[in-house]
């Protein structure tokens, strides 16, 4: 009877991942149908424009719930910044976004994401990995060194070289990519990036050179800063890179990543307002290059700008130091001079 139960146990779980991925925002865990195959929704920058105060995740993504709720997709991924003010915006989010949403939300913290220790009191760690079908994803966090992976991540993207993965897909917030390739100059200006660089070409890059050897490998960012698209493409020998975002604009769309039994992975670009969209792999290199898209400034909304400063509690913590700064200098140099015209005794 026991050698039964065990070869039924058998037959049903046979293939089952056991590494899964359950949810801090919403409890909903990752998991693949019995055939393997799946697909999932990946994007960034869920607060939308850089403006919104309204403490609410960006309108495109709130207006397009029902058809992600209604896809086959096993997970959403967001790419960094879901928050806009993380220490404010949890209960709006928790109201509108994760109770809401029917699959398991998944977040490369971003530098909107991170103030104090709020994020990982309520969400735990900040890079993980997990495995789905005959694949594993590693969720990074490009902000805990300003860019640099440390040991512990590039321990844990070493894990890939454990057995012949499928696909290897990475999750970050930044762009940290871009400067190990010349033709990449001049791309993502105003998105974060590091000062002083970052170890990705030195540290990162031989890893995932190593991990191209025996499976495919897909990084996708999600920091893009002014962008005529919201969508970034660029295939090389060893890996494909992808960088894709939302700002609350008529542009916005989000990426479907379909895996099929075979690993074969197929992507699909889904537009959340009219607004047409191109195949994923029309946004390469020379369209960003190029006159495509509306990239200028609307002096109309100067008004807003100045406005939206004015009244966020951040400039006038900045005024504040500056004017305690300035008291403490005053105080300092009158001090000083009056230490240097003190009479001899």
């Amino acid at each position: 009877m026991r050698v039964i139960c065990l070869l039924t146990y058998l037959l049903l779980f046979q293939g089952t991942n056991w590494a899964q991925y359950t949810s801090p925002f919403n409890q909903y865990t990752v998991k693949t149908d019995s055939m393997g195959a799946y697909a999932f929704i990946v994007s960034g920058h869920f607060h939308g424009s850089s403006y919104n105060q309204s403490g609410f995740p960006a309108n495109t993504l709130l207006a397009n719930l029902d058809w992600i709720n209604a896809s086959d997709s096993k997970m959403l991924v967001c790419l960094g910044d879901l928050f806009m003010d993380v220490g404010n915006d949890i209960p709006n989010y928790e109201k509108a976004l994760f109770s809401k949403l029917d699959l398991p939300l998944i977040n490369a913290v971003g530098n909107h994401d991170l103030s104090g220790d709020v994020y990982q009191q309520h969400f735990g760690e900040t890079f993980f990995s997990f495995e789905l079908g005959n694949d594993i994803h590693f969720v990074v966090d490009t902000e805990i060194n300003d860019g640099d992976l440390n040991e512990d991540q590039l321990s844990m993207l070493r894990k890939a070289l454990d057995k012949e993965f499928e696909n290897v897909f990475i999750y970050a917030h930044r762009t940290i990519w871009k400067d190990a390739y010349e033709e990449m100059d001049g791309l993502f200006k105003d998105n974060t990036q590091s000062l002083t660089g970052n170890n990705f070409e030195d540290q990162v890059l031989p890893i995932l050179k190593e991990i191209s050897e025996q499976s495919e490998v897909y990084w996708f960012s999600g920091s893009l800063g002014s962008a005529p698209a919201s969508f970034f493409y660029h295939e090389t020998k060893e890996v494909t890179y992808i960088a894709t975002a939302i700002r609350s604009l008529p542009r916005d769309a989000m990426l479907i990543v379909n895996v099929d039994v075979n690993g074969e992975v197929v992507f699909e670009t889904k537009t959340l307002t009219k607004e047409p969209v191109e195949p994923l792999e029309s946004y390469t290199i020379e369209y960003w290059k190029g006159d495509s898209g509306d990239s200028s400034f609307n002096w109309r909304l100067v008004p807003l700008y100045f406005k939206n400063m004015l009244t966020h509690r951040y400039f006038w913590y900045g005024v504040g130091y500056s004017v305690l700064g300035f008291f403490f200098l005053f105080l300092i140099r009158k001090w000083r001079k009056s230490t240097r015209t003190k009479p001899l005794s």
